[in-house]
C-alpha cells in the first residue's frame, strides 16, 4: 500500500474517528471487476484496516466469503458483508453494509439488526445522508461511505462530491455519530487534500486501481 496513502489516513482516523473508535483508518472494498482475486490484496493490508465484501456476482460468494473471512480473522482485521444479512450471519461477520438504496428503501433495517454488528451504508447523494440523520439513534448506520469523492475510473465522466459537499456531508455525519468514510478516486496524490474534511477512514477497491 502507498506509504503516503496509509500516514495520511491514519492522521485522519486519529484526529477525526478517535483511536478506540470502531473503523480502522483504511477499509478495503472488494469488488468483481476490478479486484477479482482479493485475497492478495487482503493479504497486504496493514493491521488497521477492514475489508468489506462485495463480490455480489461470484457463482461461489459464500465459500469465496468463507475464505477471506477466515484469513481476516486470523489478522484481526474486521469483515463486513455487503447487502447480505443471512451470510454475514452465516460467515459470523464483524458487520454489514448496505448500498444506498436500502437507506432510501427500507431506513428501518439498521435498527432491526443485532447490536454486535457494525452497520455501514453507502451514501452519494446529500439528501441519503440526511435521511439517516434523521432516523431514531439506535437505528442509525455506525458508518457512512461517501462516494466517489473524486473523478473515478469505475465511473468516467460522473458527477463526484468534491471536497466541499464531503466536508458539509462529513461533519453531518460526525454531528449524528456516523462515522465518515471517504472512497472514490482517492489516492497518495490526493488524499492530503481530504485534511480539510472530517473524515474519519479512507475506502478503495484495492487502492492499486483509480
Amino acid at each position: 500500500m502507498d506509504k503516503a496513502l496509509l500516514k495520511q489516513a491514519r492522521n485522519l482516523n486519529r484526529r477525526n474517528g478517535g483511536t478506540n473508535g470502531p473503523f480502522p483508518p483504511i477499509v478495503l472494498m472488494t469488488d468483481d471487476q476490478r479486484l477479482p482475486e482479493p485475497e492478495c490484496a487482503i493479504r497486504a493490508l496493514p493491521r488497521d484496516s477492514m475489508v468489506i465484501f462485495r463480490h455480489y456476482d461470484h457463482p461461489a460468494r459464500a465459500t469465496l466469503g468463507a475464505h477471506l473471512r477466515a484469513i481476516c480473522r486470523t489478522r484481526a482485521i474486521p469483515f463486513l458483508v455487503a447487502n447480505d444479512v443471512s451470510l454475514a450471519l452465516k460467515l459470523d461477520a464483524d458487520g454489514i453494509h448496505f448500498p444506498e438504496y436500502r437507506a432510501l428503501t427500507d431506513p428501518g433495517i439498521y435498527g432491526r439488526l443485532t447490536d454486535h454488528l457494525l452497520r455501514t451504508s453507502a451514501c452519494h447523494h446529500a439528501h441519503t445522508l440526511r435521511r439517516l440523520a434523521q432516523l431514531p439513534r439506535q437505528s442509525r448506520p455506525d458508518g457512512v461511505l461517501m462516494s466517489p469523492v473524486f473523478p473515478t475510473q469505475s465511473h468516467p465522466g460522473s458527477a463526484h462530491l468534491g471536497l466541499q459537499r464531503l466536508s458539509e456531508m462529513s461533519q453531518l455525519c460526525l454531528t449524528h455519530n456516523m462515522q465518515p468514510i471517504a472512497l472514490g478516486g482517492i489516492h497518495g496524490g490526493n488524499v492530503g487534500s481530504l485534511r480539510t474534511c472530517a473524515i474519519a477512514s479512507v475506502a478503495g477497491i484495492g487502492f492499486s486501481v483509480g
